[in-house]
């Protein structure tokens, strides 16, 4: 097995959500306790789409673009594409819905529920930044791997 390459898309999803902070104006989302945040859902890029395309993109380099394991990991970047876009947006409905339902309760039972995001999925916009992010990384790493520290490495042994 080729670990470095093995940890690229795991740097990619890092790297993309490491950045939100940078594009997102309000990302983290307060808690009940005094204090306490924690990320949002979504925003700019999108972390799993970078994951899943710089994944492809790694199969694709070392395997070809016409074998069986290529075709599994573009499954799984359309398994996530969707579930970033479609699913997500229905999830966000429900919770649009559920807040609407609980602004109508009085002030005192508001208190009961907690808040619930009405965003939950991406924009088109994220996920391309997302893709993009996940296959520059890649093809970057790929080519200092592959011109650069491969040689200085065989060279050294």
């Amino acid at each position: 097995m080729n670990y470095p390459l093995f940890l690229v898309p795991i740097l990619a999803g890092l790297i993309a959500q490491s950045v939100k902070p940078f594009f997102n104006r309000s990302w983290y989302a307060a808690l009940e306790e005094e204090g306490k945040h924690i990320p949002r859902y979504g925003g700019m890029p999108s972390a799993h789409t970078a994951f899943a395309t710089s994944l492809a993109t790694v199969v694709a380099l070392t395997d070809g673009f016409y074998t069986t394991s290529f075709m599994i990991a573009v499954s799984l970047v359309i398994y996530i594409l969707d579930d970033a876009l479609r699913m997500r947006i229905f999830l966000s409905r429900h919770g649009l819905a559920l807040q609407k339902l609980v602004s109508r309760l009085p002030r005192e039972e508001q208190r009961d529920y907690p808040y619930l995001e009405a965003r939950l999925g991406h924009r088109g916009r994220e996920v391309v930044a997302g893709g993009l992010v996940g296959v520059v990384i890649t093809v970057a790493i790929w080519m200092l791997y592959y011109g650069v520290i491969k040689d200085y490495l065989t060279a050294l042994w």
